[in-house]
Parts: structure tokens; sequence; C-alpha cells
């Protein structure tokens, strides 16, 4: 177990200090742009995150299997870089109903979309980092990473650039990123595993699901409610998705520890489980105790409005921060019942908020329905083993 503490002490002060840079990020441009603008900004970055969506996926997968042998990681950076370009190129193909749909001019589009063309490369050479374990290396990219958006954004801000500069400088960072990571893979010495095509499959499956989660209400809130609520919102889910950043990191580490440690699965799983609930309960009573002040402090005084339902919208978010550990667990051990649940509330959810016309709605539809998704899966799981057994005693022939 000590080098599951070791993990979590590294991975956790980077991804506190990545949240921090992530958190000053959008200060400045709360602050800057006020809620109608920072809903259109807020949009551009879920649409780009849309484009995004392979790039965790990509992450998980290469987290769970590793670095690929020596012969093949040609093919995989021309797949990886190839697979870059044609999401970029996508913009240009299928990108006009998108500019009308969610009234994002398509310069700005164009623009913000330049970080996906090196986010698989990135994306793989995260994972990888993972697999090894090499939570230092990891921790330094995403914190440089982080880092450098917060420049970009006081830079945009401060000579009048605005969101147009922002998004080259979003370009430019992405690519920064890759190339600290290729320099740190490339003297990396940790073999991969042969995975099966359903451990691949399933754990792709897994990674678009929680992706999905982590943007799908940003992103439809610009599509159903006003600019000033859609704003509101995307303020309201930059609080709120804290939290699943959290589980995040600690079940990457609890991931990439029992699939070093396969006989201590459950303990590490239920040692997560503790430290979550820990760091959710912490959550939760500053959004009840000082959810005013820490709205007037991080998104400006224009987004008090979202401080009565904050505290409301935090157990949603708690409910899906447990599904993306229970997930990861799922992944490590490669049980894949549970996402027949995850994958159907999901579905609830965006028809939810597709057709959800105010803020209120919004946040009861996530809330709602992130815990109900939570209990199915959580069931699903505890039953299959139980009735799997049964269904092989059936099967036995009677004497």
């Amino acid at each position: 177990m000590g080098e599951f503490w070791q993990d979590n002490a590294i991975y956790g002060l980077a991804s506190f200090l990545a949240g921090v840079f992530n958190y000053l990020y959008h200060v400045v441009l709360a602050h800057v742009l006020g809620p109608a603008q920072y809903g259109e900004l807020a949009t551009l970055l879920n649409v780009t995150w849309l484009w995004l969506l392979p790039a965790p996926v990509v992450t998980l997968v290469y987290t769970r299997v590793g670095r690929p042998p020596k012969a093949q990681r040609r093919w995989h950076a021309v797949a990886l870089w190839g697979g870059g370009l044609m999401l970029w190129g996508l913009v240009w193909a299928v990108g006009e109903p998108l500019f009308h749909l969610f009234r994002i001019p398509a310069g700005l589009f164009l623009l913000f979309t330049l970080e996906v063309i090196p986010s698989l490369a990135l994306a793989a050479n995260q994972g990888i980092l993972q697999r090894a374990r090499s939570f230092v290396w990891v921790g330094v990219i995403i914190v440089l990473n982080n880092g450098f958006r917060v420049l970009a954004a006081a830079g945009a801000a401060w000579v009048g650039l605005r969101l147009p500069g922002l998004g080259v400088l979003e370009g430019v960072a992405a690519g920064a990123a890759w190339l600290l990571s290729a320099w740190a893979v490339r003297e990396l010495d940790h073999p991969g595993e042969s995975s099966r095509t359903t451990t691949v499959l399933g754990t792709a499956v897994v990674g678009t699901i929680t992706a999905l989660w982590s943007l799908g209400d940003g992103l439809l809130a610009k599509h159903a409610l006003t600019p000033h609520a859609a704003g509101l919102y995307n303020g309201l889910a930059t609080l709120g998705h804290a939290v699943q950043f959290v589980a995040g990191s600690l079940g990457v580490v609890m991931m990439t520890n029992i699939l070093a440690h396969p006989e201590a699965r459950r303990r590490l799983f239920l040692t997560t489980l503790a430290l979550y609930a820990a760091v959710a309960a912490c959550f939760q009573a500053a959004w009840g105790y000082a959810g005013a002040s820490l709205v007037r402090l991080i998104l400006g005084g224009r987004f008090l409005a979202i401080v009565p339902v904050l505290l409301y919208y935090g157990w949603g978010m708690v409910a899906l921060g447990l599904l993306n550990l229970l997930l990861l667990y799922a992944v490590a051990v490669k049980r894949w019942e549970g996402l027949v649940p995850a994958g159907v509330g999901m579905g609830c959810w965006v028809w939810g908020l597709w057709h959800a016309p105010r803020l209120g709605d919004f946040v009861f539809w996530t809330t709602a329905v992130s815990v109900g998704t939570l209990l199915a899966t959580v069931a699903v799981m505890a039953i299959w083993p139980w009735a799997r057994q049964l269904g092989r005693r059936a099967a036995v022939p009677q004497p």
C-alpha cells in the first residue's frame, strides 16, 4: 500500500495544482467576460471537447494496456497523428450545423479546435506514463499545460484579443504539452501487455461514457437555455465538476495499482472510496456553508444566482464521481456489466437536458439522473456475479 499512497500524493498534488490553474483560468475569464460571453466561451470549450472526446478514451485505453511493442510504435504514431488531423478536418466538413445550432462564429470554432491536432498523441503518451505509474511526469505535464492556459487567458484578455487569441494559445499549449510528453515517454522502459479486443473495447466505452458525463450538460445548456442562463449553468458546472476531477485522479491511481497488485484490488478499491468520501464531504461542506463567498471569489458577483442550487447540484456531482470510480474499477478487473446501466442513464440524461427549458430543470435532471444511474450501476454490478453463478449451477446436469 506504500506505493498506492505515494502515487496518490504525487498525482493528487499535481491534480490539485492543475485544478487551481483551471480555476484561475475560469476566474480570469468569468470576471472579464460576464455571464453571456462566458457562456459563449464555455460553449466553445465544450464543443472543442466534443472534438477532443477521443482523447480521454485514448488515455484510458493506453493506461489499461500500456506501451505498444517497439515494432508497432511507428504505426501507432501515424494512426494517432493522422486521427488528430482527421478530427480537425471534420470541423470543416460537418462544423456548419454546429455553428448555427450553438450560435458560434465559424472562425472562433476553427481556432479553438487547433488543439485537436496533437490531442490523440498527447493522450496516448499520458496513458503510457500512467500505466507505468510515472506520476511525476504525468503531474508535470498536466500542471504545465494548465498553467500555460492561465497565462493564455490573462494575455488574451490583457491585449484585447479575447477569444480569438485565446483559441490560438490553447493550441500552442497542447503542442508544448505533447513535446514534453514525447520526451518523457522516449526514455521510458515499461512494457505493455497483450490485451483481448473485449478489454480494449470495454475500456474505450468506459472512457466515452465518463467523458460525455463531464461535458454534455455544459454543451446542451447553450442549445436549450438563453445565453445568460447558459452562462450561469456553465459557471455552476465549473464548480461542480471539480468533484469529478478529483474522482478521476483517485480512480486512475487506484486502477494502475490494481493492475500492478491484483491481489489487493478489494483493499485498494475500498481505500479509494474512503478517500473520495472525505474529499466529497469537504466540497459539499464548502458549498453549503460558504457557497456565496466561493461563487463571488471564483466566478464573480454576477453568478450569485446559482448559489441556491449549488449544494443540490453538488450531490449529483458526488454521484457522478462515485460512478467514475466504479467504472474505473470495472476496467481494472474486466467487469463490463455496469456499462449497460451507465450508458442507459447517460442517454436518459441527454434526452432530459435536450428538453429542459430552464436552468432549474437542468440542475434537477443532472442531479436526479446521476444519482439514479449510480444506484442502478451498483445494483447490477452487485447482483451480476451471483446471477452468473446461479446460471452456471442451473446449467449443470443434475444426477
